[in-house]
């Protein structure tokens, strides 16, 4: 069977997203304002892929604690060789979650069980690539954090039933100057399925812009099965309304 550098396919970028998400509860007194949170970013790794979408609190739900939607599409391009061929891939995606969210500091998280949707063209064709065309499969997920004096900890994972891939990711980091809108640490990330695994580790920032938003951005080094290791670059940011 060829080896295939396969991308992240919105995983990894999904991580980031959760963990995004999970940034509203360090928010404060947002996150009792409103339950609506949009978030984006994007990395550049083996693949360079991007994302968008938002979270929506339920009626009933009540300081972002509850039931709520999360949605999120995204997009991305990478290149393989198989055999002789040099394959170029693009991918479009689409991932919704039912989600139940407990805490509101200093400890909060979440749960979800939903589906994803990612439609991979590959040129030229290459019908050895399983991940070939539309993949649709249901997806189990839990994200949160913890708040400690100055330190945080914050964790996301998930679980797709068709493929058998997995991601996962979390961050240590520890509030920098008297301001409190500077967290700086390390994140360390995984991903795989039955035929590869790659993990990243590397420094992290996150920049609180106001009580309702904080932009994050991590660069490191990152490595997998069958491929040269590579620095990557994460970017992220959320804003709660």
């Amino acid at each position: 069977m060829p080896h295939h550098r396969r991308p992240m396919t919105g995983l990894s970028a999904l991580a980031a997203t959760a963990l995004a998400c999970a940034g509203v509860a360090w928010a404060g007194t947002a996150s009792a304002q409103s339950d609506v949170t949009v978030f984006a970013g994007g990395k550049l790794d083996v693949a360079d892929s991007a994302y968008a979408g938002a979270t929506i609190g339920l009626p009933g739900s009540v300081d972002s604690k509850g039931l709520a939607l999360r949605g999120a599409v995204f997009t991305g391009t990478y290149d393989y060789r198989s055999g002789p061929a040099e394959i170029d891939a693009d991918f479009t995606g689409a991932q919704a979650e039912l989600v139940y969210r407990f805490g509101n500091g200093p400890t909060w998280g979440s749960v979800g069980v939903g589906y994803r949707y990612v439609d991979t063209d590959l040129s030229p064709a290459d019908p050895g690539n399983r991940r070939d065309g539309g993949q649709g499969e249901m997806i189990v997920s839990t994200d949160g954090g913890h708040v400690s004096g100055p330190w945080r900890f914050d964790w996301y994972g998930s679980y797709g039933f068709r493929l058998d891939d997995y991601d996962a990711l979390v961050s240590l980091t520890h509030q920098a100057g008297s301001s409190g809108r500077l967290r700086v640490g390390m994140e360390v990330a995984a991903e795989g399925d039955t035929n590869y695994n790659a993990y990243h580790v590397g420094p992290m920032a996150g920049f609180k812009l106001d009580d309702r938003s904080e932009a994050q951005v991590s660069a490191g080094f990152s490595d997998g099965d069958n491929r040269d290791s590579q620095a990557y670059l994460r970017l992220g940011f959320y804003r709660s309304f």
